[in-house]
């Protein structure tokens, strides 16, 4: 059974929380997406892609902005308590993480640009089928993240935090193979460091997708204050 935004103090603020609710979820889309084009100018070091992942950041940012100034507005007239502020904190916290997974999205976007003798090294073949199956993982958790935001749906949540396993084994994996052919030839060692960089943005943006379906439990009240998530060990659906 999914948890629901409806049935708060009062119907404007059932409203004003579904306002909330949906440009959440729009900016979710567009961080999927940053996502998706950042792995894509950097596994084809296509400048032209980075180029526009950097400009696209600026409606990231416009959204996140917006979001956070209409939550405040929203506590500064309803007041709300309890479960209803609840909501609001969790929401608010879930557009800070799609912002921070849009940052290490332009972190790629800014490896292709770059110019310098210590930076903007264009991977191989390798590197880049490595970094292609960290970007679809960090984007497929973001997707099933936002998903279950969207759904207000704990067990559809619970399934992003087994996926952040998966991440975590792939972008260990990777880094050892980089490491691996840096040893094999010292002449790659400075490109072998921004590659593990790149993975590990990439990694970031899964541990982002895994903060946002914690904060699906938030919403529901499975607060676990012991941890730096928002969620105790299980996602129980709440009847």
């Amino acid at each position: 059974m999914a948890l629901s935004l409806e049935g708060h103090t009062t119907r404007a603020f059932d409203g004003d929380l579904s306002s909330l609710h949906v440009q959440a979820v729009a900016m979710g889309a567009l961080v999927i997406e940053q996502v998706q084009l950042a792995v894509n100018a950097y596994s084809g070091w296509d400048r032209s892609l980075a180029t526009l992942v950097l400009e696209r950041e600026r409606k990231i940012n416009l959204y996140d902005s917006e979001i956070e100034e209409a939550a405040l507005q929203l506590i500064a007239r309803r007041q709300p308590m309890a479960q209803d502020l609840r909501a609001v904190f969790a929401i608010d916290k879930v557009v800070t993480e799609l912002e921070r997974a849009a940052d290490e999205a332009k972190k790629l976007a800014l490896a292709v640009l770059a110019e310098s003798d210590s930076s903007g090294f264009r991977p191989g073949a390798a590197t880049a089928r490595e970094a292609r199956q960290l970007g679809r993982l960090a984007a497929v958790m973001i997707r099933a993240a936002m998903e279950a935001f969207d759904r207000l749906d704990p067990v559809a949540a619970a399934a992003v935090l087994q996926q952040d396993q998966e991440m975590d084994a792939e972008y260990a994996a990777a880094l050892r193979r980089i490491l691996t052919r840096a040893m094999e030839d010292a002449r790659t060692v400075q490109a072998a460091i921004e590659a593990a960089f790149i993975m590990r943005s990439l990694e970031r943006i899964g541990d982002h997708a895994r903060n946002i379906a914690r904060h699906v439990g938030f919403i529901g009240g499975d607060l676990d204050p012991s941890t730096t998530g928002v969620l105790g060990s299980s996602m129980t659906v709440r009847s």
